[in-house]
């Protein structure tokens, strides 16, 4: 049966990251172009604007090449920055002082410029092969081995040998034979790829895309549907219904195998770009809250106890205001695979915030959760969570426990988990503290349940690729968000529409992030509410103070996670309303 005839099929559009990278160097090309412009500039003020364009260039480049992989292009651009920093402070130099400058400063970024280029190209043939020997892979990448398939198809032979020579390959599959116990295997399994039959017996396939659009985690899984007809109206339907892909029997099992491969890996890729937190390696934010959903149904499913851990490091300030930012990273990072070796394979650990984590457990009450996390707070205050430089760091943390109540929803869960956490750091911190949705009412301040109203965010940053991959980052939330491409704008927005968050870049056209700041504070236009987090491609402990003096509320340096920029914007929305 392995001979089927072939199909052509359309080759699937490349990897979120691989287009987020070839649209940037699109872009790089044309920032390289202005920076290889041969021109001489005579007039002093020229001069000064042409030094202070190509600062903000090399300033771009630094600052937005590292987020997509290219960290030496990143460093190069760094440099050339800083050959035209003088720009921005020339009121001690005379005019022919500033032109004798451009000039030695032209000379002297040459080679610089050249590595950029030399950079861009070495970027740009990396991608081309990539894209090249992409569809060449033949063995099955050591990331699938052990995935799991469904195969839903109601012709016992095909699907008989569909799944021996995919386990042949090394996945997990399962089989069903109609639609019913496909929807029973779904209820109670995690898949990574569905292959659906369309026309079968006594129901068709169709009926499964109802129970993905239901479910807020299998919605998502990668769905190729094999059908007898070679129908465009077939087609159409299954793809508005959300399949990924639609293959016409007969086939060639060597091409339904590398399109499953090839389906798999990039839906690998956007998960761990998704669902991951860069710095820490394990889940982030938005995986934990659809798995609390998930577990939750699966618990009241099956009538089983689920537990609810929110956890937060003691005094973590203190170790990036005395240690620097890396000491910090090293300790979450420490921190996150302390708390993920003491857990089982089941127990689902996330980082929910900037020191916070959140776990949960399922099958296992709320007592038996207080003592694996007292347990794990022993081991934490009795060795050092790191060590660099000869120098040993030591942390304790609180947790807040609460079960799941089914009569409740998965949000005041959350809050009656975070109401707990709020007693144990009360109470002293370095402590466990259990609590029930009863005890939570008492709270004084009450479990707010209805919805806030959106807030706004406004993104001022004269790089457009960054300001689109910022402004991503938070569209998955109700937010109002708001652009700004040079500091007159940011500023006039800032004014007349008073942002909740304006996170604003220092160096723009026109008027550059501190000059809006101070301007702010001289006219005595910032709205009261407004918070602002500055950032930056130079680390210097000058502009920070700077920045500060003149109302940041925040401050981040280039290139930064965008996890931690969505949580940094979290933490100050949710201190606003803890006020």
């Amino acid at each position: 049966m392995d001979e089927f005839d072939s199909h052509d099929y359309v080759e699937a559009s490349p990897s979120l990251e691989f287009e987020s990278r070839q649209q940037y160097l699109e872009e790089l090309r044309q920032q390289l172009d202005v920076l290889n412009d041969p021109s001489i500039i005579i007039r002093s003020d020229e001069v000064i604007e042409r030094a202070r364009e190509w600062y903000r260039i090399g300033h771009t480049i630094k600052g937005t090449a590292p987020i997509l992989g290219m960290e030496r292009m990143g460093r190069v651009a760094e440099l050339f920055s800083q050959s035209w920093e003088w720009s921005y402070d020339t009121s001690s130099f005379a005019v022919d002082e500033v032109q004798n400058l451009f000039q030695d400063c032209c000379l002297a970024s040459a080679p610089l410029l050249q590595e950029l280029e030399m950079e861009f190209e070495i970027n740009c043939k990396a991608l081309l092969l990539e894209q090249e020997q992409a569809p060449r892979k033949q063995a099955l990448p050591s990331q699938l081995l052990g995935s799991r398939l469904l195969i839903v198809d109601d012709d016992r032979v095909l699907r008989s040998f569909l799944a021996r020579k995919l386990r042949l390959e090394g996945y997990n599959v399962d089989e069903a034979s109609n639609v019913e116990a496909a929807i029973k295997l779904l209820k109670e399994n995690d898949y990574q790829l569905i292959t659906l039959d369309l026309m079968m017996h006594p129901h068709s396939g169709y009926e499964i895309f109802e129970v993905l659009k239901e479910d807020p985690m299998i919605k998502w899984l990668p769905m190729l549907v094999l059908s007898g007809r070679n129908d465009m109206k077939d087609v159409v339907r299954c793809f508005r219904m959300g399949a990924d892909d639609f293959v016409t029997k007969p086939f060639r099992y060597e091409e339904l195998s590398a399109r499953i491969q090839r389906m798999l890996l990039r839906h690998k890729e956007l998960a761990l770009l998704a669902f991951n937190d860069p710095l820490t390696g394990i889940h982030n934010r938005r995986y934990f809250d659809l798995q609390l959903q998930v577990e939750a149904n699966r618990a009241q499913r099956y009538n089983e106890p689920l537990t609810l851990v929110i956890i937060d490091i003691d005094f973590f300030k203190e170790v990036n205001d005395r240690h620097g930012h890396p000491a910090g990273d090293l300790v979450l990072q420490k921190f996150g695979h302390l708390l993920q070796s003491c857990l089982r394979n089941t127990d689902i650990l996330a980082r929910v915030g900037g020191e916070e984590f959140g776990v949960i457990f399922p099958g296992i009450t709320d007592l038996e959760a207080e003592k694996i996390m007292n347990r794990i707070l022993q081991r934490v205050r009795s060795e050092s969570i790191a060590s660099h430089d000869n120098f040993d760091y030591f942390i304790t943390f609180s947790a807040g426990i609460a079960s799941w109540n089914t009569s409740k929803s998965v949000q005041n869960w959350f809050q009656v988990a975070d109401y707990a956490l709020y007693k144990a750091k009360r109470t002293g911190r370095n402590r466990v503290v259990r609590t029930s949705f009863g005890m939570a009412k008492k709270n004084p301040a009450g479990l707010e349940t209805q919805a806030e109203e959106s807030k706004t965010i406004l993104i001022a940053d004269d790089d457009r690729m960054l300001r689109k991959m910022i402004a991503d980052q938070f569209r998955k939330e109700p937010y109002k968000l708001l652009e700004a491409q040079d500091g007159e704008t940011a500023y006039r927005i800032l004014v007349e529409q008073q942002p909740d968050i304006c996170i604003l870049d220092c160096i723009m056209p026109g008027m550059s992030g501190f000059e809006v700041l101070e301007r702010l504070r001289t006219e005595g236009t910032r709205a009261s509410k407004t918070q602002v987090i500055l950032l930056s491609g130079r680390s210097s402990e000058e502009d920070v103070h700077k920045g500060l003096e003149l109302g940041a509320d925040a401050y981040m340096f280039k290139p930064f996670s965008l996890i931690d920029v969505e949580m940094k914007v979290s933490k100050m929305l949710l201190a606003v309303r803890g006020h």
